[in-house]
């Protein structure tokens, strides 16, 4: 008469630092975003970005043959990355779909890229251009910071898989 639902198998609630750890890349990729939105607005109407703290080489960065990727400026694409993973870590917190490791995984995966990049575009910055761009090196250290975050995460991912 009354049917029986069988709920779907669950999967082990992951530990709780990798929630702490989420909420801070959440934060970081929020950081992220701003700064990135600032440049690529200040670099999209062709201005160098108009506060440059500790160094005077931001606008010979920005305006370097490096500053563009097919004619979009750098900061553009990392918007888009920061947004990324600041969607990564909503999804993560309010396990969308059920695709919590997933996104550990896609989270885990874009911070690698933004650090690899990032850190390629500071040789340039450094050994190319000769020039230091303040807030390159704090988006670098930012996507580095969420690189960790996300490791942890995604590590924290596979542990709880096996289980």
């Amino acid at each position: 008469m009354g049917r029986k639902i069988s709920a779907a198998p669950s999967t082990p609630a992951p530990p709780i630092f990798a929630h702490v750890f989420v909420w801070a890349a959440l934060a970081l990729a929020v950081v992220g975003v701003a700064m990135a939105a600032y440049l690529a607005a200040e670099n999209i109407q062709g201005k160098a970005s108009g506060i440059c703290v500790g160094s005077h080489g931001c606008a010979s960065v920005q305006q370097s043959e490096y500053g563009k990727i097919l004619g979009i400026p750098v900061s553009a694409p990392g918007l888009a990355l920061y947004l990324a993973l600041a969607g990564a870590a909503g999804a993560w917190l309010w396990n969308w779909r059920g695709q919590r490791d997933q996104v550990a995984v896609l989270g885990f995966y874009g911070a690698l890229f933004g650090t690899l990049f990032s850190a390629f575009l500071t040789y340039l910055e450094g050994w190319v251009i000769e020039a230091w761009c303040t807030w390159c090196i704090a988006s670098a250290a930012l996507m580095s910071a969420l690189l960790v975050l996300w490791l942890a995460v995604f590590l924290a991912a596979l542990r709880t898989r096996r289980r």
